[in-house]
């Protein structure tokens, strides 16, 4: 059996998705789940023979691996699965595209990626007028959780604090951003990258809500039924008017890839099948939307509680709400700032 070794979120290389794979192509996909795509950017630039595939969010394949020669351009023939994008995933088409217009990655699990609520303490609509700053609100301190995405918290602590993210800051927006952390941190329950404790602690009301999460996140809770377990995006914010973030989730093949190249793309052909879509929306005992829902093969595949679960009724307008997820030039310097409030925060409350 042919071995595919893989980077990326979880879902791909373990459980039922790893499983189906395996019926469906005999693939064997092994390796190393990631909780950053800063961190995952790295390590295939480090040692870009270690893995076959890469699964990264949006900005990273087009703007640093493949203008370095780490991944390698796709086979023409899979020109059409972003070709054909439409809808609310015609923006995920820029990010698998190279600058000369090569398909660099296949997209496809996506959506906004911002707060989680439970409805039933917190209403949708103050929600989404707050935004992140309600984890400044002193009304909340101690009423809810941060999902340790280091990534995503320094997107979300910026969008707090009422700065954009992706540009450059001065010291002046520095120090602003630091205390930002720091209230965030100090004021929260519960720091875990655990989103299914997140999920338990909201049903069981020890919180209101919590930040960097998303439908991926809240997913597993509703399809359990709690669907007062609601991701919400905010109605406006510092990102050319956009309060929060969208992601999506690239599937890429290292240039120095041991695997043979009809192994890797194999893989790429079972993802974008109707079935091998579904599972991916279905990994990880997540519901998530996929970019090829745009066809509606792959739609018609999921049940009335699958679209529920994955809030597919608020997909549409949640997106137009969300700013794309882009390279963060302060990275590095803000990401010290958000370890050192998780790592400096008062005593007890961390999961």
């Amino acid at each position: 059996m042919t071995s595919l070794r893989y980077l990326g979120w979880e879902g791909y290389a373990d459980g039922e998705f790893q499983l189906a794979l395996r019926d469906a192509t005999g693939l064997d996909i092994v390796g190393t789940n990631h909780l950053s795509d800063e961190t995952a950017c790295a390590m295939a630039l480090a040692t870009p023979a270690a893995w076959d595939i890469l699964n990264i969010n949006t900005p990273f394949v087009r703007d640093r691996l493949h203008p370095q020669g780490v991944i390698r351009a796709l086979d023409a023939r899979f020109a059409p699965a972003t070709g054909s994008l439409t809808g609310a995933f015609e923006r995920f088409r820029a990010p698998a595209e190279s600058a000369d217009g090569a398909t660099i990655g296949i997209p496809q699990r996506c959506g906004p990626f911002n707060l989680v609520i439970n409805q039933n303490s917190l209403s949708v609509a103050v929600a989404r007028d707050q935004g992140f700053g309600l984890g400044r609100n002193p009304d909340f301190r101690g009423r809810f959780g941060v999902l340790t995405y280091d990534d995503f918290n320094v997107m979300h602590t910026a969008i707090a604090a009422g700065l954009n993210p992706f540009e450059r800051f001065d010291a002046t927006a520095t120090l602003t951003f630091a205390a930002t952390a720091r209230t965030i941190f100090e004021s929260a329950k519960i720091i875990s990258d655990d989103h299914n404790l997140l999920n338990q602690a909201l049903i069981d009301q020890q919180i209101d809500f919590y930040m960097s999460g998303g439908v991926y996140a809240a997913s597993p809770a509703r399809l359990a039924g709690h669907l007062e377990v609601r991701a919400v995006t905010p109605n406006r914010g510092p990102i050319s008017g956009k309060g929060g973030v969208a992601f999506v989730e690239i599937n890429a093949i290292l240039d120095n890839a041991h695997a043979a190249e009809h192994a890797a793309n194999a893989f790429l052909d079972y993802i974008l099948s109707d079935e091998g879509a579904v599972a991916a929306s279905l990994a990880a005992g997540a519901c998530n939307p996929v970019a090829q829902m745009h066809s509606s093969a792959v739609f018609n595949r999921f049940t009335s509680d699958q679209l529920t679960a994955m809030q597919w009724d608020d997909f549409e307008e949640d997106m137009s709400r969300c700013a794309d997820y882009a390279l963060i030039p302060d990275y590095d310097k803000l990401v010290a700032i958000i370890r050192g409030a998780a790592k400096n925060r008062g005593p007890g409350r961390v999961a």
